[in-house]
């Protein structure tokens, strides 16, 4: 991801290295790999946390070839297909602008 790409609040960008950061990523990661079921777009698709809404349960999530926008329901168990709700980007630019949109 282009580390010059900044997220407008409500994001909290999750890139950097420190440790409150390590664990929200890896708390984060957790959770979408329990709810992520056979059948979703992302099941077996490897994601990088790179940020999370502080008013919502949504995060932003790095893929091979795209970007993603997803709602976590926090249920701690897998989702039945199309939860968890998710909204692909082709670009970091699309993403970004359409989070800008919907501010």
């Amino acid at each position: 991801m282009d580390k010059q790409s900044t997220f407008a609040d409500p994001w909290w960008d999750l890139r950097g290295d420190d440790s409150v950061e390590r664990q929200q990523r890896q708390a984060l990661h957790t959770e979408l790999f329990i709810e992520v079921a056979p059948g979703h777009p992302l099941h077996g698709q490897p994601t990088g946390i790179v940020a999370r809404s502080e008013a919502s349960d949504d995060i932003l999530v790095q893929l091979p070839e795209r970007w993603a926008l997803i709602h976590l329901t926090w249920k701690g168990a897998p989702e039945t297909p199309p939860w968890p709700k998710t909204e692909f980007y082709g670009t970091l630019h699309t993403l970004v602008q359409a989070l800008q949109e919907t501010a």
